[in-house]
């Protein structure tokens, strides 16, 4: 029962109302700003919850096959670490930060005089600590690759030049209830936040989330080979653990960088209409469309507006063939069946939506 207790931590109720929070804002600013929710559907969660889940089996056997056994103290920096990331998860999120805990612990220990904070020589838990930082990484990657739901945030403001530019926002969070041993040998629930939180305004964010995926790989694997240098010579443990933070530290620099790149603003044009968001289980989803892209002709028409496109539509209310160029630059001709409406109806939110 009291193992149990540990799994309802502060972690876990404050996942469970960070995932609230973020679903109630980002629907009330999609009917606020187009009018609509573009997606009511729970697709975030249950890709949280399912995919957490899986990756914490996979990471709680993995540390029971090492024989990682962690102190309190050590997993309560964990533990704050990745609280206090979540609680800023308006500014971005990562789990990078998880790769200060080692050091943060044994500064800790050092510097302050609480007894609570006091660990055991570092050489007995650091190869263990970079062990599940590099499990966590490892596992954020790999969860970003098969479980990120393209479902992002638009927000519209004008842009120096008149024209109205679209950023869009994601935040995945997956819920990771990990089972640590303690150095006594009894176990412990420790639930953990991973995921994604990110702004882009030059690309969409599975672009980003792509280059994301490597360098937490990346950091995983430098980490991974961190704790074992920290396991084959615990007398130089500390040097692992601070370069442990500085690897956590460029994941998320590079993560940052990542988020900035793109060819040009997703902006309003005067070269065709420009998709802000395409709602879900729709024609145009169907028909692959996605935000940002740009309808150049709509039924063989040049469109150049929302009023262009919606008389083009109507002209041949049979079908809807579109020809669209894509953020890369990429043109590329689809179509649906039957269609009657205007574009709205069809699944595409232009700017013309905002007013």
């Amino acid at each position: 029962m009291r193992l149990f207790a540990t799994l309802l931590g502060p972690i876990t109720l404050l996942a469970l109302a960070g995932v609230w929070f973020w679903r109630w804002r980002r629907i009330h600013h999609e009917r606020r700003l187009f009018k609509m929710a573009i997606d009511q559907h729970w697709t975030l969660f249950w890709a949280g919850l399912i995919g957490g889940v899986l990756a914490s089996l996979v990471i709680s056997l993995g540390l029971w096959l090492l024989h990682v056994h962690l102190p309190i103290a050590v997993l309560a920096w964990f533990t704050a670490l990745d609280g206090a990331a979540f609680l800023l998860a308006g500014l971005g999120f990562g789990p990078w930060l998880l790769a200060f805990a080692g050091i943060a612990a044994w500064a800790a220990a050092r510097w302050l005089p609480w007894s609570w904070l006091a660990v055991p020589a570092v050489g007995h838990w650091a190869a263990g600590s970079l062990a599940l930082v590099a499990l966590v990484f490892a596992a954020e990657a790999l969860l970003l690759w098969l479980m990120a739901p393209a479902i992002d945030v638009p927000k519209i403001k004008d842009g120096r030049r008149g024209a109205r530019i679209a950023s869009y926002t994601r935040r995945q969070f997956y819920w990771l209830p990990l089972l640590v041993t303690l150095p006594t040998g009894h176990f412990v629930f420790l639930p953990l936040i991973s995921g994604a939180a990110l702004t882009t305004r030059k690309q969409l964010p599975t672009q980003a989330l792509r280059f994301w995926t490597k360098a937490y790989a990346i950091g995983g694997a430098v980490v991974a080979g961190l704790a074992g240098w920290a396991y084959a010579q615990p007398a130089l443990s500390l040097w692992p653990l601070g370069i442990s933070a500085a690897v956590g530290l460029i994941v998320a620099l590079a993560c940052r960088w990542a988020d900035q790149r793109g060819i040009s603003y997703i902006s309003q044009t005067t070269d065709g209409v420009r998709l802000v968001a395409i709602l879900p289980d729709t024609p145009a989803s169907k028909m692959g469309l996605q935000a940002g892209d740009i309808v150049l002709k709509a039924n063989n028409i040049p469109v150049g507006s929302s009023d262009a496109l919606y008389e083009a539509l109507q002209a041949h209310p049979t079908y809807c063939r579109l020809r669209v160029q894509r953020l890369d630059g990429a043109v590329r001709l689809t179509e649906t069946a039957i269609f009657t409406g205007a574009p709205h109806e069809l699944g595409m939110i232009t700017f013309a939506e905002d007013n």
